[in-house]
């Protein structure tokens, strides 16, 4: 059996339910994949008896009774008004937001400051250049080396007992 003794002191006494959901987390827990079969099962045991439907049935009947739903609304939106007394006190959206703008113009000052400097714009401006050239160049040898393998595998012909030729690059 899959229970240990944690899950039966857990279970308590004869609730065949909880009994069922603690095999089922214990089988999952322990690497069990469940078939379809076994889902299509469940269903039609859960159609057979109406099990979850009787439950949403109940819940909603006790909700009514206990108006949990409207109390969790009204606490939600209690929250949120003592959220935003909170806000308005310490002014914490209009400080987030300050602190925003201050770092925003500091980052486009920095990038000014940057670009009129003569020895960074032209530093910059070279290592641009360099990479660009480096692309490039490295496009023009791919190229030239493709057209070469290829020319010799032309001359060739399809000798090659694999169809393949190779050239070694050195």
């Amino acid at each position: 059996m899959f229970l240990d003794e944690r899950t039966e002191s857990r279970v308590g006494g004869d609730n065949v339910v909880h009994k069922a959901e603690d095999v089922v987390n214990t089988m999952l827990a322990r690497g069990f994949t469940l078939g379809k079969d076994v889902v299509v099962k469940a269903k039609a045991f859960d159609d057979k008896l109406d099990f979850t439907s009787t439950v949403g049935a109940k819940v909603v009947s006790i909700d009514k009774k206990i108006g949990m739903s409207e109390k969790f609304t009204m606490g939600t939106s209690v929250v949120n008004r003592k959220v935003k007394e909170m806000d308005q006190k310490f002014q914490v959206s209009d400080k987030t937001k300050s602190v925003l703008s201050a770092a925003e113009q500091t980052v486009g000052s920095a990038r000014l400051a940057i670009m009129k400097n003569w020895y960074i714009f032209t530093s910059t401006s070279w290592v641009t250049s360099v990479f660009s050239k480096v692309a490039k160049a490295t496009t023009n040898i791919d190229t030239v080396t493709k057209e070469k393998m290829s020319s010799e595998e032309q001359q060739k012909g399809s000798g090659s007992p694999r169809g393949n030729s190779y050239t070694h690059i050195r």
